[in-house]
């Protein structure tokens, strides 16, 4: 029987954090997921990823009590900085040279959805940055309020809080109440 990535553990010892290269290894695939459904390209996912890695070498963390945890905060973060930044530029830049030719089925439905999952990443990173993370973690990770509560040293009441405020904010920006994360990615 095999393990799911949250189930998975890392080997520990008691005085050393565990290698980057079996953090990587291991979690990796989760970090490039956490990072894809908040950008929505693979390319711009496996960039955060190599980023959460590269900030473990450079600053090891000192004390986590939860790698799956710790490492899908840290690439949706990483996800909505690089979402923020991309904005910023495409307000700066004309137009016609900040949009870039999009790759879809030829089905109406995908153009749809796709449309939504870009209006929902916009949306999703006009928000407040505890409220963009607890959302995504939540949403778009898949995880219960308790893990998000954990993974951001937030009560469980607190993340409930911005949970309501994220999604008011979003669907106030979107103008549709009945988009939801997980039908959009």
């Amino acid at each position: 029987m095999s393990l799911s990535l949250f189930e998975e553990s890392v080997p520990m010892t008691d005085d050393a954090p565990p290698d980057v290269a079996t953090l990587a290894r291991v979690y990796g695939r989760l970090v490039f997921q956490a990072a894809y459904r908040v950008l929505g390209e693979a390319s711009l996912a496996e960039d955060v990823q190599q980023d959460v890695f590269v900030r473990l070498l450079e600053k090891p963390p000192t004390d986590v009590a939860s790698w799956p945890a710790y490492l899908s905060t840290l690439a949706v973060r990483q996800a909505i900085d690089r979402l923020r930044r991309r904005q910023r530029w495409r307000r700066l830049l004309p137009v016609w040279r900040a949009s870039a030719p999009a790759a879809f089925d030829s089905t109406e439905h995908d153009a749809v959805q796709a449309e939504r999952a870009l209006r929902l990443r916009a949306a999703l990173a006009a928000l407040k940055p505890r409220e963009a993370e607890c959302f995504s973690l939540r949403f778009l990770q898949g995880m219960e309020i308790g893990q998000v509560g954990d993974a951001l040293a937030m009560t469980p009441n607190h993340v409930s809080v911005c949970l309501h405020r994220a999604t008011r904010a979003l669907e106030a920006s979107l103008g549709d109440a009945r988009m939801t994360a997980p039908e959009v990615l």
